[in-house]
């Protein structure tokens, strides 16, 4: 490995625990962990999921994701359901409570992201998400 191949694992990987650390503890400033978070952000914009590909979009085990809605169900912000063609799959929705929950957090998040990259101007941020895209591709 190249000294610059080097400098960029270690770069990304301070950059990534750095931005992460801080939206974790934004999430918890809504009573929320970043894995239930994900799940109401992720219902709050693509509506009714299967349980599998939650899992899959904010990148949680089978097991994991399993947990994660246990405990937004017990905050009563998800519900799940048996799919009606095939009792293997299972649904999970946004109730009334948590649709207003997430409505009311999502953008104080979003303003949170905004001044998280403010020192950035909005061509690094695209060039940026170009190069991370590229070398997502590149990795594959």
């Amino acid at each position: 490995m190249s000294d610059i191949n080097l400098k960029l694992v270690i770069a990304m990987a301070r950059t990534y625990n750095d931005m992460f650390s801080e939206i974790e503890k934004n999430v918890e400033g809504f009573g929320l962990n970043i894995s239930e978070f994900g799940v109401l952000e992720m219902l709050y914009h693509k509506g009714d999921q299967s349980v599998q590909k939650v899992a899959e979009k904010i990148l949680v085990t089978s097991g994991t994701i399993t947990y994660v809605i246990n405990k937004l169900e017990k905050k009563e912000l998800v519900i799940r359901r048996k799919c009606e063609k095939d009792k293997r799959v299972f649904y999970v929705s946004l109730t009334e409570k948590g649709r207003i929950f997430i409505s009311d957090i999502f953008p104080k998040h979003k303003d949170f992201l905004d001044n998280l990259f403010i020192q950035l101007d909005e061509d690094t941020k695209r060039e940026l998400v170009d190069n991370l895209i590229h070398l997502r591709k590149a990795l594959k």
